[in-house]
């Protein structure tokens, strides 16, 4: 009687077993697919912002802190000199322009050139003024002494990221196409002057 007791109770522990053994299973199966899809999308984001100029990334609380680390080890010594905590962050959006101006100009300074002849002591005032950039600045001749001074740097950008659907480009008989392609999430970031990159990162939940 106590066998059959026990032989019973080791087929209950058995199942019980057998069943936590197969929601473990389920459970780490979910979660692996889940970071494998997290994982590819945010490759794929990466890949695409040459193009997009914008990026998102869903990152962990470990991720983060090697981004901060060794990506951007400026905005780092930031927070830490705001006593900004890690587990505190829950988005970062970091965006950086890039801009030249191989615009050709011309200023006449022949005033100046009159006073370096007579060795007068002048000044002239000079703006350099683009659509994007504004420069102002005094050439100064005094003491056989030519100068340049920058007394002000402007620079003014408008810019506009945004985010849509498009249909993932697909072949069909040799031939790309989007229609009825999957929707995909993408991209366009819109410069007035120069062109900015955006880097969007999320904590993952």
């Amino acid at each position: 009687m106590n066998l059959k007791i026990i032989l019973q109770n080791l087929k209950a522990i058995g199942i019980v077993l057998i069943a936590l053994a197969a929601v473990w299973f389920y459970k780490d199966y979910t979660f692996q697919k889940s970071e494998n899809e997290r994982q590819s999308e945010n490759s794929s984001q990466l890949r695409k912002a040459d193009s997009t100029k914008f990026a998102s990334q869903l990152l962990s609380k470990d991720e983060i802190a090697d981004y901060l680390k060794f990506q951007n080890s400026d905005l780092n010594k930031k927070l830490q000199a705001n006593n900004i905590k890690l587990n505190r962050i829950e988005s970062i959006v970091s965006q950086t322009y890039k801009f030249r101006d191989t615009t050709k100009r011309e200023t006449d300074l022949s005033g100046i050139v009159e006073a370096i002849k007579s060795n007068i002591p002048s000044s002239q005032v000079v703006v350099d003024t683009t659509k994007c950039m504004t420069t102002k600045g005094i050439i100064s001749f005094k003491d056989n002494k030519l100068t340049w001074t920058v007394l002000d740097r402007t620079f003014e950008n408008k810019s506009d990221a945004v985010a849509y659907w498009e249909r993932r480009e697909w072949k069909f008989l040799g031939i790309k196409t989007r229609l009825f392609g999957k929707k995909q999430f993408t991209s366009k970031v819109f410069d007035e002057c120069g062109e900015s990159r955006v880097m969007k990162i999320e904590k993952k939940k």
